[in-house]
């Protein structure tokens, strides 16, 4: 994979998958503009240390992009055990605002990759939840706007990627033509917010899934399939989610026809 000459901006860019994900770029001759709310020790590239919970934090990012970028890789995000007002923040509002204000920077046939998670393919069973919540305006109106709901208050990493998949998709219907819009699905990665998961999601429920699969995904498997995505090679690839979780999902989908059927 070659990407020299083309520049990148990743979030989440201080470690994990953004990490992996930003050396991956780099190793393959792109520019890397990392963006993280913490500091990045010997970061090749520009750093923008930022906060995406709010608007503000945003619009700050934004102005710090130059005018012409190739992507957009929207990895930063909160684990579950956070307040969930701050999940929903991050994970959602800092995905499809910093999307909006840097889609007109990216180049003809540029690309976002947002990273959703495989905890989120239910999503369209929430799907008016889901359009209601994202296209709310004004972020502190939205968040009241679930505030009373324990679904989503209780399950707010995942209401955040379920989100995530809706924008993605609703992100890709309008750039058709000009710039392509992919989610990621990860299952379980060994990150550092992989004890997070365990807590929010259940230990025993996450501890199995690696057992099944025989390890917990890398940074390096995510981000190998990222770079794929924003290389000329994917470049028919747009507006759907790409699952890169060993195949947990498939094995979960299988079991539970198989179980209705027996």
């Amino acid at each position: 994979m070659t990407l020299h000459g083309q520049t990148f901006v990743v979030t989440g860019a201080a470690s994990g998958i953004g990490a992996a994900t930003a050396a991956l770029l780099r190793d393959a001759g792109a520019e890397v503009i990392g963006v993280d709310r913490n500091t990045a020790a010997d970061f090749r590239g520009v750093f923008v240390q930022a906060d995406l919970s709010s608007a503000e934090g945003v619009a700050a990012v934004a102005e710090q992009i130059p005018e012409r970028i190739d992507g957009l890789l929207n990895i930063a995000g909160v684990p579950g055990t956070a307040p969930w007002r701050l999940v929903l923040s991050v994970n959602v509002f800092g995905v499809r605002d910093l999307t909006r204000a840097l889609l007109p920077k990216l180049v003809p046939g540029g690309v976002v990759v947002n990273l959703a998670s495989n905890v989120a393919n239910g999503w369209a069973e929430r799907r008016d939840q889901v359009i209601a919540f994202t296209s709310t305006a004004d972020r502190e109106a939205a968040l009241d706007l679930v505030g009373a709901d324990p679904e989503i208050t209780g399950n707010s990493y995942r209401f955040s990627k379920e989100c995530v998949r809706w924008l993605s998709l609703e992100a890709a219907s309008s750039a058709l033509g000009k710039a392509r819009v992919v989610s990621v699905s990860p299952g379980p990665v060994q990150t550092p917010i992989l004890e997070d998961f365990k807590v929010d999601h259940g230990r025993d429920k996450v501890e199995g899934a690696v057992a099944l699969l025989g390890r917990a995904g890398q940074p390096a498997d995510i981000a190998h399939a990222i770079g794929f995505l924003v290389s000329p090679e994917a470049a028919w690839i747009h507006g759907t989610d790409v699952c890169v979780d060993g195949g947990l999902s498939a094995h979960r989908a299988a079991a539970d026809s198989l179980s209705v059927t027996a």
